[in-house]
């Protein structure tokens, strides 16, 4: 028998070729160009299938919206995020991305320069770093007729004894609260003593005692009832806070933020909640953001949390 060499045509290859590719290509001799071929991969490996579920994207809150006010050169805050603690105290969940996240919509929504706001997190937030910056640094830097802003994000705790209220710096024990911890009264006397025109404190915090964003002594029992009065700010001082003194404050694990932290967020990304000034329109923001932490906390955690607006008489509805 006579054997007989197969023939493979010019026409075969391209055949061969579009059957692989799904395209057409002009060949030299039936030999595709590497450039076409690596072309065509890409274009492959880059469009997803058809049943691909979309890309995932960052939270809402997260993407900051465009400037709204001008800069303003006398205008300074100071930030604060404590999620992990040196005595191995409960985390703060979400409190640093809080912080974060504050410290942007502040130097690029509400007019803030960079170089004017402070944020210090986890262990750059120690006793004396509070100190520092809440006290002669804001002293020193704010002048007359500027903002201050003033945000806090992670622990309180009470005082069993007193019934008052503290911020839990990352080097702070609850079992000694007195000598390690930054009492919220020295707080709001050091900002009501400034020049400024406004001062503003926002607290994703809670001084129950009963979880949540609030410690308490070891060996105490939950639920210690704060002082309200101590709570009250001086002068010209208005203070959003994330609960009653009763409540607890819940982190919002679905957007990755503190609850109140969270629609306060949602609320800077509408101009309807800023004048023209860079200033906040507080009792239109709080009234938007009440009635939102109250219902996801009912909702998702069956508890309540009623955030507070404590501000000075004659606070303009502006």
């Amino acid at each position: 028998m006579k054997l007989v060499k197969p023939i493979i045509s010019v026409p075969f290859l391209m055949f061969f070729a579009i059957s692989l590719s799904g395209c057409v290509y002009l060949m030299d001799m039936g030999k595709p160009s590497r450039e076409t071929w690596k072309a065509d991969l890409q274009s492959k490996k880059n469009t997803p299938p058809a049943s691909a579920e979309p890309t995932q994207t960052a939270q809402d809150v997260d993407t900051v919206p465009a400037p709204l006010v001008n800069e303003k050169q006398n205008a300074y805050a100071v930030v604060i995020g404590i999620e992990e603690y040196r005595e191995k105290l409960p985390k703060a969940d979400y409190a640093v991305r809080d912080a974060k996240t504050m410290s942007e919509y502040l130097t690029k929504v509400l007019g803030y320069p960079e170089k004017n706001v402070v944020v210090r997190l986890n262990e750059k937030a120690a006793k004396g770093d509070l100190e520092k910056f809440f006290g002669p640094w804001l002293k020193n830097n704010v002048e007359p007729g500027g903002s201050v802003f003033v945000y806090y994000s992670g622990h309180g705790a009470p005082n069993p004894k007193t019934g008052d209220a503290y911020l839990v710096p990352y080097d702070g024990d609850p079992t000694f609260v007195e000598t390690t911890a930054y009492p919220v009264k020295r707080l709001y006397e050091d900002l009501g003593k400034l020049p400024a025109k406004e001062v503003v404190v926002l607290l994703d915090s809670c001084f129950s005692g009963a979880g949540g964003r609030s410690l308490i002594a070891k060996g105490s029992k939950p639920m210690i009832l704060v002082n309200e009065n101590i709570l009250l700010p001086h002068g010209k001082v208005t203070v959003l806070s994330a609960s009653s003194v009763d409540q607890i404050s819940m982190a919002y694990e679905e957007k990755g933020h503190g609850l109140l932290t969270y629609y306060v967020l949602r609320g800077l990304q509408e101009a309807k909640y800023i004048n023209v000034d860079g200033s906040l329109k507080l009792r239109d923001l709080f009234e938007y953001v009440k009635p939102q932490v109250e219902r996801i906390a009912r909702k998702q955690y069956n508890t309540d949390q009623t955030p507070q607006l404590i501000a000075p008489t004659g606070l303009p509805d502006r």
